[in-house]
């Protein structure tokens, strides 16, 4: 029978270490496991059972300051799926009974250098020095969100942090996917508008003038679209750079005023009324509240400070004015749901689900369902849009592409015409 020193995280998320007998590290850890207790590290024991003994049990004070070194900013960014995939990973090597330290050492991989392998690095060194995982994840705020860093830490406190990271993961998956989806649906047809009016300025800076010039020296009254096309010819060739200097002052003066925040409230206010796209825009910003709540909620964070570490992610200020209501409703003994009178976000199903979540003692079953049904609702909007765009897009680059057609083919009509 051999002896194994341990650090592990006990059910109430505090560090305990101690020694423990198996016949080997793999049943130590079985064992451990039975005793509900998370390792963090597992090693022989060089000392014997007396070394450790007294130690055994001694609780570490979670939530300690970190070391200098983790504090450091982080200045690489580090993409949310690869987040997400430190989870997925995570998660499956905690599942087959590693230890916390030897999961992060196999995340690091040898020979593999990228900002997420040193993040994971040096969440392995915060480890091993004594401290909380949550601790260690929150000094990366620009890598992992107060609602990874707030499951994360009842994770430990409850013993179950595999289940989190699953959960965390399939979380951040989801989003990842989402953005996908967007992207993808948007891709097309920004495409088609960027060659289409690349094709346009090129035909009437350089194609126009040398054809219409033939018709203009004839010293006839050319058709109306004819001159409409070559006035804006014309415009286009001696403006063209005040032209771009006024698109580049237009960009800058709506970058600078979408970071303010009433900027920001005119932008996103807009964007929840625009049609066709409001139908995108709001139910994303349901979805994640309701997930993130939701999950929170469900991992035993309370329901104030789940909703005041929604609050610290929303950056859409109306839903986070919003949220403060419900923040201060809920400290005055109101009901969630009486708070979610916004209709621009809550449509009125949304409002009865959580209804009936508070009076059932499942809001966070309801807060899910809600989740999953604004993300089938922006798949279902996702691809309505798809098809609307292309025929739209190709409509109104076909509209031009004609009207300058008939503007070159009439001078030609009417000469044919007279010659006749």
């Amino acid at each position: 029978m051999a002896n194994f020193t341990y650090r592990a995280l006990d059910q109430e998320g505090k560090i305990r270490k101690g020694m423990i007998d198996a016949p080997s590290r793999t049943q130590a850890i079985a064992r451990m496991r039975d005793r509900k207790l998370l390792p963090i590290e597992v090693l022989p024991s060089r000392t014997g059972s007396g070394a450790s003994g007294s130690r055994a049990g001694m609780p570490m004070t979670a939530g300690a300051p970190l070391p200098p070194g983790g504090r450091r900013f982080f200045r690489k960014s580090v993409p949310r799926a690869a987040v997400a995939g430190m989870a997925r990973q995570l998660a499956t090597l905690l599942r087959a009974g590693l230890p916390l330290d030897q999961a992060l050492h196999g995340l690091c991989g040898e020979g593999e250098k990228s900002p997420m392998t040193a993040v994971i690095s040096e969440l392995r060194e915060h480890i091993l020095s004594g401290h909380e995982l949550a601790d260690g994840l929150a000094a990366f705020p620009g890598v992992f969100s107060s609602t990874f860093v707030a499951m994360v830490r009842a994770g430990e406190s409850s013993g179950t942090l595999e289940l989190i990271m699953e959960r965390l993961a399939a979380h951040l998956e989801r989003q990842v996917e989402l953005q996908r989806k967007v992207r993808a649906a948007l891709a097309y047809p920004m495409l088609m508008l960027i060659v289409g009016t690349a094709v346009i300025i090129f035909l009437l800076y350089f194609v126009i003038p040398q054809v219409t010039r033939i018709f203009a020296d004839m010293g006839r009254d050319l058709p109306v679209p004819t001159q409409i096309l070559l006035g804006l010819s014309d415009v286009l060739r001696s403006s063209w750079q005040a032209l771009l200097l006024l698109a580049l002052l237009a960009g800058v003066g709506l970058w600078r005023a979408g970071r303010t925040e009433r900027g920001k409230r005119f932008l996103q206010r807009g964007l929840l009324r625009l049609p066709l796209f409001s139908g995108i825009y709001a139910p994303i910003l349901l979805g994640n509240m309701s997930r993130t709540l939701g999950m929170l909620l469900k991992n035993g964070v309370s329901l104030l400070k789940s909703l005041i570490i929604v609050r610290s992610i929303s950056d859409n200020i109306i839903l986070r004015a919003s949220i403060e209501r419900m923040i201060d409703g809920v400290q005055a003994g109101h009901e969630l749901s009486g708070f979610m009178v916004n209709e621009l976000i809550y449509p009125h199903i949304a409002r009865q689900m959580v209804t009936a979540g508070e009076r059932s003692g499942r809001l966070e079953d309801m807060l899910l369902w809600i989740a999953d049904d604004c993300d089938s609702r922006v798949a279902a909007r996702l691809h309505m849009l798809t098809a609307l765009l292309e025929p739209v897009m190709i409509l109104v680059l076909g509209s031009i592409v004609g009207f300058l057609v008939i503007a070159i083919i009439l001078p030609i009509f009417e000469m044919s015409t007279l010659a006749g």
